[in-house]
Formats: C-alpha cells, sequence, structure tokens
C-alpha cells in the first residue's frame, strides 16, 4: 500500500496519479450530472432560478429580482454562475444545478491532489471515493445553492497556502486571498473567514510547538514566521490585493444600480448573523447531531479513524490535518446562528483523515485500534446487505414505488454486499472496502435518478404550475394576481411573460377581487378560506387545487381562485374586519 512517509507536500506526478485522478472525476461526474431534470425544484433552488432568469431577461445583473421585486438573499456570483450553462436552453433545472455538480467535482479532485500530495496516492483516491459516496455531500453537489461553491473555495484556498516546508511564495498568498474575496460573493465572507479561522489554529499550533521545544523566549523571532500569511510584507500586500477585489466587487452594484442593498445583505447575513443571529438558533451542541448525519455512510469509519490517527507518524501533517478540522467545526460552533447543512466544509476533512487511516490499516492491519478498524469495516458493509433487501422488499411491498430497475438492482446488491464481507472476514480488507465504496457509488445513482423519479411522483407542485400556465396562457397579467405565494418554484414553473402582481393585504385582495370579474387570484391553502371569508364573495370559485380533497392537505399547497361576476353585496366592505386579519396574519 502506497503511504508516503516523508515529510515533502510535493512529489511529480506520475501516470498512475493521473490515472486515479481521472476515474474519480468520472465517478464523480457520473453521479452528480446524471439526471439532475428528474426532480423539481425544491425550497430555496427556486429563488436561485428564478432570478437567473429575471437577470437574463431583464438585462439587470446587479439586482437580482423575483416575481420583478428586488431580492437579495446571496451576493451576486451565485446567481451569476447559473448563467453560462443557460445561455443557450434559457435557466433550466440541469443549468440551475451545474455549478454545484461541478464545484463537486472539483471538491473531490481537490481532495485527492491534497491527500496525494500529503500522504501518497492510494490514501488521495480512498479519500476521493469517500467524499464523493458520502450522502450528503452528494445530495447538496445535486442542489442549485452555494453551499457546494463555498466549500470548494474554503478548500481551495487552504490547498494553495504553504504547507509544511513549501515555498512561501507571494503568489501562493496572492492566490489564497484573491480566492477568498471572489468566494465572498457566494456566499459572503463566509469561506473567507472559515479558511482565515483555520489558518490561524494552525499558526497557533506551530508556535505552541516551537515554545515547547524552544521555551517562551525562543519564540519570539517565529512569531512573524508562523503568521507570514499576514504579518511578512508578501502576505500583507497579498491580503491587500485581495481586499481591493472585495471592494470593487462589494461596491460595484452600489455604483451601478445606486442602492446599498448588497452591502446590508453582506453585513446582516455574516457579520450580524456571527455575532446576533436571528435565525437558525439551535443549541451549541448541535453539530455534533448533525455531523454523524452528514458523514454517513462512514459514520462509523469516520468515528474509528480519529483514535487511529494516533499511529500516524507525529509529523506537521496529522497537525495539519487534525487542526484543520478542529477548527472548522469549532468555527461553525462558535457562531450563534446554526444550520445542519452549514458543517459541510468539515466533511473533506474527514474524508482525507479517513483516507488516511484506511490506508495505513490496509498496510498493516493488525496494528493499535485495528480491531475499531475491522469492526467498523465489518458494520459499514453491512450497509448495502441491507439496501439490497430493502429495494427488493419494497418492490413487492410497496406498489407505488415500484421500479423495474430494482429487480436486477436489489439481488445484485445484497449479493455482491455479501461479497464485500466475505473478503472483509477473509482479511482482504482492501479488496472488501473497495467493493462497498462502489457499490455505495451505485446505491446513489440509483437513488439520484431512478429513486427522483419514484419519489417525484408523490409531488405535486411542477403539474400544478404547469396546469396553472395552461389556465392563465392567454389572459391579460393584469388580471392575475397572488397573495401570500412564497414558492419561488412555483414562478419558475409558470413562467409569467411579466411579473405579477402580488398583494400584502386582504384589503388589496377584496378590492382585486370586486375590481377584476374574470380575473384569477393565487394564494396558499393556509390563505384561501380567510379570502373567501374576509372578502365575502359568493362569486370566487376554486378552479385549481394543488392537491385534491381526497388527499393529504397542506398549508402550502396552492389554490387559484376564479372571480365571476361581481355580488350584489360589495365585496370587502366590511374594511374594518379586513384590517383587523391583516393585523393578525
Amino acid at each position: 500500500m502506497d503511504i508516503d512517509t516523508g515529510l515533502k507536500p510535493y512529489r511529480p506526478w506520475s501516470s498512475r496519479d493521473y490515472a486515479a485522478l481521472a476515474v474519480l472525476v468520472a465517478l464523480a461526474a457520473l453521479l452528480f450530472c446524471t439526471g439532475l431534470s428528474l426532480r423539481s425544484l425544491w425550497g430555496s433552488e427556486g429563488r436561485w432560478a428564478v432570478i437567473a432568469r429575471e437577470m437574463m431577461r431583464g438585462g439587470n445583473y446587479f439586482l437580482p429580482t423575483i416575481n420583478g421585486s428586488v431580492y437579495f438573499d446571496k451576493p451576486l456570483l451565485s446567481y451569476w454562475a447559473i448563467v453560462p450553462f443557460s445561455l443557450f436552453s434559457g435557466v433550466t433545472e440541469v443549468s440551475a444545478r451545474l455549478p454545484g455538480a461541478l464545484a463537486g467535482i472539483g471538491t473531490v479532485a481537490l481532495v485527492f491532489t491534497m491527500g496525494r500530495g500529503l500522504f501518497g496516492y492510494v490514501p488521495g483516491f480512498i479519500a476521493g471515493l469517500l467524499l464523493m459516496t458520502t450522502v450528503m455531500f452528494g445530495f447538496w453537489s445535486r442542489t442549485a445553492s452555494a453551499e457546494i461553491l463555498n466549500l470548494v473555495a474554503i478548500w481551495s484556498m487552504l490547498w494553495v497556502l504553504p504547507k509544511g516546508d513549501e515555498k512561501r511564495s507571494f503568489a501562493r498568498y496572492l492566490l489564497f486571498y484573491l480566492i477568498g474575496a471572489a468566494a465572498s460573493f457566494c456566499k459572503g465572507p463566509l469561506a473567507l473567514a472559515v479558511a482565515l479561522a483555520a489558518v490561524f489554529a494552525l499558526s497557533c499550533a506551530d508556535l505552541f510547538l516551537d515554545a515547547r521545544q524552544a521555551g517562551v523566549r525562543g519564540i519570539r523571532g517565529r512569531v512573524v514566521h508562523r503568521f507570514q500569511w499576514i504579518l511578512s510584507l508578501k502576505g500583507i500586500l497579498a491580503a491587500l490585493c485581495g481586499l481591493t477585489l472585495f471592494a470593487v466587487l462589494l461596491f460595484l452594484p452600489v455604483i451601478v444600480t445606486g442602492s446599498w442593498d448588497a452591502v446590508l445583505l453582506m453585513w446582516r447575513e455574516n457579520v450580524l448573523r456571527f455575532v446576533r443571529p436571528f435565525d437558525h438558533v439551535e443549541p451549541f451542541y448541535v453539530y455534533f447531531k448533525h455531523l454523524p448525519v452528514f458523514l454517513l455512510p462512514w459514520t462509523f469509519i469516520a468515528a474509528a479513524s480519529l483514535a487511529y490517527m494516533s499511529t500516524w507518524e507525529e509529523d506537521w501533517r496529522r497537525r495539519w490535518l487534525a487542526v484543520v478540522a478542529f477548527a472548522i467545526f469549532m468555527f461553525f460552533t462558535i457562531s450563534g446562528s446554526r444550520r445542519s447543512y452549514y458543517i459541510l466544509p468539515v466533511v473533506p476533512a474527514f474524508a482525507l483523515i479517513m483516507g488516511r487511516c484506511l490506508a495505513g490499516f490496509f498496510s498493516s492491519p493488525e496494528g493499535k485500534f485495528s480491531v475499531a478498524i475491522k469492526t467498523t469495516l465489518i458494520v459499514t458493509a453491512f450497509l448495502p446487505v441491507f439496501a439490497g433487501l430493502a429495494m427488493i422488499v419494497g418492490y413487492f411491498k410497496l406498489p407505488e414505488y415500484r421500479h423495474l430497475s430494482l429487480v436486477f438492482l436489489g439481488p445484485a446488491v445484497t449479493i455482491a454486499g455479501a461479497a464485500a464481507l466475505f473478503f472483509i472476514f477473509r482479511k482482504r480488507y482492501g479488496s472488501g472496502f473497495v467493493t462497498v465504496a462502489f457499490l455505495m457509488t451505485g446505491i446513489l445513482l440509483w437513488v439520484f435518478t431512478a429513486g427522483a423519479s419514484l419519489a417525484e411522483k408523490k409531488r405535486t407542485l411542477k403539474p400544478f404550475a404547469q396546469e396553472a400556465r395552461g389556465l392563465l396562457l392567454n389572459v391579460d397579467n393584469r388580471a392575475v394576481a397572488m397573495y401570500g405565494v412564497g414558492n419561488s418554484s412555483f414562478l419558475f414553473y409558470l413562467d409569467p411573460p411579466a411579473p405579477i402582481r402580488a398583494f400584502k393585504g386582504l384589503k388589496e385582495v377584496c378590492t382585486f377581487i370586486a375590481a377584476t370579474p374574470g380575473g384569477y387570484l393565487v394564494t396558499e391553502a393556509a390563505f384561501s378560506e380567510s379570502v373567501e371569508k374576509t372578502c365575502r364573495s359568493s362569486s370566487l370559485a376554486r378552479v385549481l387545487v394543488q392537491i385534491s380533497e381526497a388527499e393529504k392537505k397542506d398549508e402550502n399547497d396552492l389554490v387559484i381562485f376564479r372571480v365571476g361576476n361581481r355580488d350584489k353585496e360589495r365585496p370587502g366592505e366590511d374594511d374594518k374586519a379586513v384590517e383587523d386579519w391583516d393585523r393578525e396574519a
């Protein structure tokens, strides 16, 4: 097993290195890019898609809008990333998700490169394979969001910064700060802050080691050396260049649009949210619950690998990886605003740790903590067996989720999983692990394609929006209005030719109903009864409902009313009742 025990982080690439990288990139592309259109947009994906579409249609790339209204949720680069993939086909599910997919592929390649540079091509290959088959990493790589863009920026910064005895050149520091400045306009300065926190922790750890070896007096001359990235002339100049790029990107929308919304967004979302959170407030220990989920299906191996790290060579590489993982985890823990997927940037660190630990175990399977690694390999190998059996049972017991592929895939996965267990029990650990990893790749590919198609049968938003589009196709845009509709994915699939009027209060709704016979009102189920009751119009008819009365109801489901002829009694005449309801809402 190829594990480099030398301390130099650089070595020339060979044909086997390029071959390993090519295999990982090909597998990652297959996992992250196949079937991107099979699942309709969900959650915040609709915002990304609608904003990119309206930017392209309106020609204003500095003022993001949803339904014609200015909407600053994330900095502009996260929306601009969609535009190049939408130039010929327009914005689609595929073009909206491709930036994340490419960032996921890039992160897998980056993790292999870092693992190869630190420990050799085998640990690097294992790390890339583990990261690629981590369920939540794959899920977010197939999602239109800024999460994986932010993650690849963080690890790109950590990659370019000098490590070990690498040359501390101005070019490396410059690239570090320029990547951080550019990444600040995907999800705010979070990437730069996380990378700086990790680098600061590394410098402090190195300085602490110097103090142990030379005493406190002996480290006076080492402070600048350990903090060269900010205390040396080259570090300061590089930081100033990064700050200049940051300022240009920050104030360019202000200059173009005359609006300070972009600057205020940066302050509110990335400074105030960290020190004085206004949403996503969870207990400080929440990431101890989320991290095991985000490491599936390799959670048990990750836990054993933390203990196995003590068997590594005591050099800067172990210290570098341990400190980076700890610093990233603590950064998000210290932040007052916490959400499960915020912890994604720590997953590559665990992939590198597991890659090195498994490679070391395969090379010497009888060392310290070997029992823990063996046990977790066995437990993990059982997962595809259970998955295969679940596919077989699901085919017969869940007819609504029945898919022909399960007839072949279920037994094949079960048998291959049993083969992996056989390899492990026969002490052919490397063969067993590779079998499990490729099985996980196949299972995830099925989940992201056939599984997504099956799940899509239960989702009603896209067909509802398409039916609504046909209903409203020849209707004057002035005769259509919305009230309380917060689902941007609906707007994406409705694709109106012009912005639709959106009302904030029932008084406006009642006025519209009274003045627009033959018009249409789109609202959510939660507001539908209040509209009917408060506006007191017997001419309102529900012409389209997202879910029928016989099926499961959801307050977020959409309803389209058609306004008939005016009632003899003027709708909305009880203004006080309307205003009281608006205040309660």
